[in-house]
């Protein structure tokens, strides 16, 4: 029997306003993120994300590989790839594609005026099968590719696999030594609930270090850092 996919299914709810939190503090602009994926502690694929600046503020670029294999045989793979626009701190522009066990769907993401217009194709239900349109959300809306932790507060955020608007809270549950390339490294834990649910990891410069997440087949899925920006200070490692 196939693995069941690994994304997450939300209702898409278009007629529930959203609101972004305040964005005075800009996540640094480190250039390289790197985790490994863990499905159940064992290594399945990696995560990249590369930020560079631009003339008008910075594009991310992220990918992720995963391949499941059940006595050296791959039983699941899926690819995702992203490329978004910031300006000011806000994204202004996105497109995602993603082969997941080879269902396609791809999300697009443009600015206009002071909103932000989404269409999604492909996929298995969700906005790729809405055929309604573009959904309009406000601009400043943050997509799930996790490394801005301007998300922090958030009560909606854009599913860059899907195309949905997926409504969420996010609670801050303390803080803990994350495992990352540099050494442990002290974070706090944000759990979000709603039509996302996963756990994901900052520390106190805001950098990305961590996100966990139960697929659909009842595993763990584990992004362990590699690199998360630059080397912590003295003061923000582990004791």
């Amino acid at each position: 029997m196939p693995l069941p996919r690994l994304v997450w299914s939300a209702a898409l709810l278009l007629a529930l306003p959203v609101s972004c939190p305040a964005l005075a503090n800009p996540v640094p602009l480190e250039t390289d993120y790197r985790f490994e994926i863990r499905r159940d502690g064992s290594p399945v694929g990696d995560h990249r994300v590369t930020l560079r600046p631009t003339a008008t503020g910075l594009t991310a670029e992220a990918m992720s590989r995963i391949t499941v294999r059940l006595l050296g045989i791959p039983v699941y793979r899926f690819e995702y790839q992203s490329t978004s626009q910031w300006t000011d701190g806000r994204m202004v522009a996105l497109d995602s594609r993603s082969n997941d066990d080879g269902t396609i769907t791809t999300v697009t993401a443009r600015a206009d005026g002071d909103r932000l217009r989404v269409s999604a194709a492909g996929g298995e239900g969700g906005g790729g099968d809405t055929g309604g349109g573009p959904v309009v959300a406000p601009l400043g809306l943050f997509p799930t590719d996790h490394w801005h932790s301007g998300v922090i507060g958030a009560d909606a955020v854009l599913n860059t696999i899907t195309g949905d608007i997926n409504r969420v809270t996010m609670t801050a549950q303390g803080r803990e030594t994350v495992p990352t390339g540099f050494g442990p490294r002290l974070s706090t834990r944000y759990v979000y609930d709603g039509d996302l649910r996963a756990t994901v990891w900052y520390d106190d410069r805001g950098l990305w270090t961590g996100l966990r997440f139960a697929a659909r087949d009842g595993s763990t899925i584990d992004y362990v850092c590699q690199r998360c920006g630059s080397s912590p200070t003295v003061a923000e490692r582990a004791p």
